[in-house]
């Protein structure tokens, strides 16, 4: 692809690509990939099932937010986040029940792909790309942004994709707008909208088989491009993917009426067992980040109820770094962290966005570079912290075994 056929296409890509101001995330190439590894991380079960079943619905889902960005809607900002993705819950509930039919696996894919592209945007913004963009710092950047090009480089290392079959529940989709945000449009607009995200899937899988224009975009963002598939980086796509198979088991919990308040801690990094966490506050590397089962009230997220303490029992201060979509938090340092030893950071009063309370947890993380001597008859094994339930942690340990098993596709 050259010249003017090249040019229309980029142009093309940028609409599709639109984002509010300042706003970065996942391609859809890589939230189509994302979801498909998170649902291999899924165990065996029904909700593997119908989302094997439903493999078009549910890459329909996980494209579907970008849409109003490329007509320039505000449907598609709603679309990304649980509130909106609640209703969409809450509807099914009312309309279905187990066991599902057809049509009800259908709408639970396109949610489980909605939910995937939502996590997956804030896992990867908020740890990933705050990476990149101080990493990359300098770098000559593209016409399509540092979204657009590491979706090419995703797509170059993964493998290229077919846009879906096209599927969206236009009609509904525009009724729980109005309902749930207040938000009118009308389902046309979604119907191109969603359209016109199949057109970016399109052109990226195309670019990502150029080795010339791959190139060119891993030049624009060196470090963000070569680390798309780096599984020691948190919140690239394949150490997004267990998380969001976790976060669609608790989604798939709420279907069948319970609700992960009681089992709020779905990952944290470093991961436990790692040695030698960077303590420096100048470091990058030093931050500190867990993701929470459902999102957050963010008001409720304050010094009082996240508290680090150092293995001698003192306070460290902390500055918050919470993301768009409220289930992941940053903490980074004020002063450092203690140079050598474990410390401790302990959950309780955080409340969900819609008035739930969260129950504690806790997990560690330690700065030792080498295993610290554990005194006699004592369980001090990192990631053992003492709490009130010891359900977060194993949710915890769960996920990190998961993304050590990570393989790509």
């Amino acid at each position: 692809m050259s010249g003017p056929p090249r040019r229309l296409a980029t142009a093309l890509l940028a609409l599709t690509l639109l984002t509010p101001a300042g706003a970065l995330a996942n391609g859809n190439v890589s939230h189509i990939w994302v979801t498909l590894w998170a649902r291999d991380h899924l165990p065996a079960g029904e909700l593997r099932d119908i989302l094997e079943r439903e493999d078009v619905i549910l890459r329909n889902g996980a494209n579907f937010p970008d849409g109003g960005y490329a007509v320039n809607d505000g449907y598609g900002e709603i679309a990304h986040w649980e509130p909106f993705q609640s209703a969409y819950l809450d509807w099914i509930v009312e309309n279905f029940e187990p066991p599902w039919t057809d049509e009800a696996g259908r709408h639970i894919a396109f949610l489980m792909g909605m939910a995937s592209h939502g996590m997956c945007d804030q896992l990867y913004d908020c740890q990933y790309l705050r990476r990149g963009t101080r990493y990359d710092e300098g770098s000559p950047g593209s016409s399509i942004g540092m979204d657009g090009s590491t979706d090419v480089c995703l797509a170059a290392e993964a493998g290229p994709l077919d846009p879906p079959e096209y599927w969206v529940p236009d009609e509904l989709m525009a009724e729980l707008m109005l309902a749930q945000a207040g938000h009118e449009v009308d389902a046309t607009t979604i119907a191109d909208g969603h359209a016109l995200v199949a057109f970016s899937v399109y052109f990226v899988s195309e670019v990502s088989q150029d080795p010339e224009q791959v190139e060119e975009h891993r030049l624009a963002y060196p470090w963000s491009c070569d680390h798309q598939m780096d599984p020691d980086v948190p919140g690239s796509p394949p150490v997004a993917a267990p998380v969001v198979a976790v976060y669609m088991q608790r989604l798939w919990d709420r279907l069948h009426g319970l609700d992960p308040l009681d089992e709020p801690l779905m990952a944290s990094y470093p991961e436990p067992l790692t040695l030698g966490h960077p303590h420096d506050a100048t470091d990058l590397e030093s931050v500190v980040s867990f993701v929470i089962s459902r999102a957050m009230d963010t008001t409720t997220v304050t010094g009082d109820t996240v508290r680090v303490t150092d293995g001698e029992g003192l306070s460290r201060p902390v500055q918050f770094d919470l993301c768009y979509g409220s289930h992941v938090v940053n903490l980074h340092p004020e002063d450092g962290w203690a140079p050598v030893g474990r410390h401790q950071v302990d959950l309780d009063g955080i409340q969900a966005w819609d008035g739930g309370a969260f129950v504690p947890a806790s997990f560690e993380f330690t700065t030792a570079t080498a295993p610290e001597e554990e005194p006699e008859g004592c369980d001090c094994r990192i990631g053992s912290g003492a709490r009130s339930s010891g359900v977060a942690m194993a949710l915890a340990a769960a996920a990190v075994a998961v993304r050590r098993r990570w393989r790509r596709p």
